[in-house]
C-alpha cells in the first residue's frame, strides 16, 4: 500500500471510529435510561437486539448487500459472540447505578488492552509515537476515575470487566478483516445477542410503554452506527492507529450525561478528558506528519 493511499485509509478509519463512538455514547445513555426505569438487562438486550435485527435486514434487502452475510467461519462467530454478549451485559449493569461518563471512562480504558494485544497477537507495529497517544489517553481515564477514590465499588468492577469484553471483540474483528464484512460481523453478532437474551427475557418481561419503545427503538440505531462504525474502523486501519479514537467516546458521555441528567463532571474528569482530547490531536498530527515526510 503506497503512503498515499495508507494515510487516507488511515484518516478514513480514525473518521468512522468517532462515529461509531457517537453511536455508542448514545446506545450508553438510552440504555441507561432504560434501565434506571427497572428493565432487566436481558429484556433490553433482546428487544434492542431484534429491533436492530429488523432494521439491518431491511436496510440490506433494499441496498442489496445480501451477499455480505456469507461465512464460511461459523465458528469464529460463535467465539465472537460469546465474547460479545458480555460486554453489553455488564455495561448496562453498571449504568443502572453509576453515572454516565464514569462508566464510560472505565469501559474505554479498556482501549490501552486492545492495542497492547495487538502487538503479540496480529505482530502490528505500535511505534512510540502511537504508544505515546495511547499511554496519554489511557493517563487520561486514571486521571478521571481517580482510583481508590471509590471507583473498586462492585458497580465500577462490572464496568472495568466489560471494557476487557469489548477490547477482545475489537482484536476479533482485526481477526475476521480478511473473510468478513463489516455488515456480516454486526449483524451476526446483534442478531446472536439477541438470540441468548432472549432465552432468558421472558421469564423478566414486563411491559413497554410507546415513548419507552421509541427509546428502545433510538437506542438501536445508536447501536447499530457504533457497530458499524467501530467495526469498520478496525477493518480499514491498523488497531495503533484507530484504538486511541475509542477515548473520544467520553466527551459525548459527558454532554449527553450533563444534558439528561444533570450530571456535571468535576475537575478529575475534565482533566482527563482534555488530556485524551489532547492525546487524539496528537495522533492525527503525527499521521500527518508522517504521510508530509514519505511524499518527500
Amino acid at each position: 500500500m503506497n503512503a498515499e493511499l495508507k494515510f487516507n485509509q488511515n484518516l478514513k478509519g480514525i473518521s468512522v471510529m468517532i462515529i461509531g463512538m457517537i453511536g455508542m455514547a448514545g446506545t450508553d445513555a438510552c440504555g441507561k435510561w432504560l434501565m434506571t426505569n427497572d428493565y432487566s438487562v436481558f429484556q433490553l438486550i433482546a428487544v434492542r437486539g431484534w429491533i436492530i435485527v429488523a432494521l439491518m435486514s431491511t436496510w440490506i434487502f433494499l441496498t442489496k448487500r445480501s451477499a455480505e452475510l456469507k461465512t464460511g467461519r461459523l465458528g469464529a462467530h460463535v467465539i465472537r459472540l460469546g465474547l460479545a454478549f458480555g460486554g453489553p451485559l455488564l455495561m448496562f449493569t453498571a449504568l443502572a447505578k453509576m453515572p454516565l461518563a464514569d462508566v464510560t471512562v472505565i469501559i474505554f480504558g479498556s482501549t490501552f488492552l486492545t492495542t497492547a494485544l495487538s502487538v503479540p497477537i496480529f505482530k502490528e507495529k505500535v511505534g512510540i509515537h502511537r504508544w505515546s497517544a495511547v499511554v496519554l489517553g489511557f493517563v487520561g481515564v486514571l486521571i478521571a476515575i481517580r482510583p481508590g477514590a471509590g471507583v473498586f465499588e462492585p458497580f465500577a468492577i462490572l464496568a472495568l470487566f466489560a471494557g476487557v469484553a469489548f477490547s477482545t471483540v475489537n482484536l476479533t474483528t482485526r481477526w475476521l478483516r480478511n473473510t468478513e464484512t463489516t455488515v456480516c460481523l454486526t449483524f451476526y453478532t446483534m442478531a446472536g445477542m439477541a438470540t441468548l437474551a432472549s432465552i432468558v427475557a421472558p421469564f423478566v418481561w414486563q411491559a413497554i410503554p410507546l415513548m419507552d419503545f421509541l427509546i428502545f427503538v433510538v437506542m438501536s440505531v445508536f447501536t447499530v452506527i457504533g457497530y458499524l462504525g467501530m467495526t469498520a474502523a478496525f477493518v480499514m486501519a491498523p488497531i495503533g492507529v484507530v484504538a486511541p479514537f475509542e477515548y473520544t467516546v467520553m466527551i459525548f458521555a459527558i454532554i449527553s450525561g450533563y444534558l439528561i441528567w444533570g450530571d456535571v463532571p468535576d475537575g478529575y474528569v475534565w482533566t482527563g478528558a482534555s488530556i485524551i482530547v489532547a492525546s487524539g490531536i496528537y495522533l492525527v498530527q503525527r499521521e500527518a506528519r508522517a504521510h508530509r515526510l514519505a511524499e518527500n
